[in-house]
């Protein structure tokens, strides 16, 4: 496969005469800090986040040897070879492949969580580039014919304004010239969040809670499943058996982060 392309964020915007002297405004009325170690920031393009914590989010990047189909973390394995992790050699999921920036921790987790529950949309001018990069580490575009976001209930998504993995997934599919769609697969009921949950209940909770309300859009199709964190696979292997049900032909998922179990 050729060398994974490099998706620019927007901090790498270029720094204008222009916005240099806006940031200067904006600095005085609004002196903006690092949202994680509360350093002064002085660009606006930068998210809030800076420089040094930006670099220790991108450093926590999964890197191989990892499981071929859930893309858990494997140690002690040859990093070019392809191996399945113990948990889906006992039981397979339903996708065919899950991959994930990074690991859900640190600085990417605070990333995640800021964009989650705090309202940072701009953050998404970060995160879908990780997401693009590492999706061409392992698929092309060829690969797929379309892009759905893991839903969320419609009473969460009023509350909280928006679904974040729909933002990422829209983000990514205008970068890597996708289609998608975020109204195909709908989350039917509304379930309990999953943090705090037992593995058996985490996989109980999502169990049928999710509707694909046009089955001949996604008929034989290849399908890339987004959503922002995978933790133990429920969510998106609830998701991805929808799908299949209702006719794709494979599901994938990648997710900005994963936590190494």
């Amino acid at each position: 496969m050729a060398p994974n392309p490099y998706f620019p964020t927007t901090r790498d915007l270029p720094a204008s005469r222009k916005r240099q002297i806006l940031d200067c405004i904006l600095n005085l009325i609004y002196p903006e800090t690092c949202s994680i170690c509360s350093v002064p920031l002085a660009r606006r393009q930068d998210c809030g986040i800076c420089a040094a914590c930006w670099d220790k989010a991108v450093a926590l990047k999964i890197e191989p040897p990892r499981c071929s189909c859930c893309g858990l973390p494997l140690n002690n394995f040859d990093k070019s070879g392809e191996y399945l992790c113990g948990k889906c050699i006992l039981d397979l999921p339903p996708y065919s492949g899950a991959r994930a920036f990074g690991y859900y921790t640190g600085e990417l987790s605070h990333l995640i969580q800021a964009l989650k529950f705090h309202g940072r949309r701009n953050l998404v001018g970060l995160l879908a580039p990780l997401l693009a990069s590492i999706f061409f580490e392992s698929w092309s575009q060829a690969d797929f014919d379309l892009i759905i976001p893991v839903p969320l209930h419609s009473k969460r998504k009023r509350e909280r304004g928006y679904n974040q993995s729909e933002l990422l997934a829209r983000a990514l599919a205008a970068r890597i010239a996708m289609p998608f769609s975020g109204r195909t697969l709908v989350r039917s009921r509304s379930t309990l969040p999953q943090v705090g949950l037992s593995d058996s209940r985490r996989f109980e909770n999502v169990r049928k809670a999710f509707c694909c309300v046009d089955p001949m859009q996604i008929k034989n199709k290849r399908i890339l499943l987004i959503d922002d964190v995978m933790t133990t696979g429920a969510t998106a292997s609830s998701a991805a058996q929808t799908l299949i049900d209702a006719g794709c032909f494979r599901v994938s998922v990648l997710t900005i982060a994963r936590t190494a179990l």
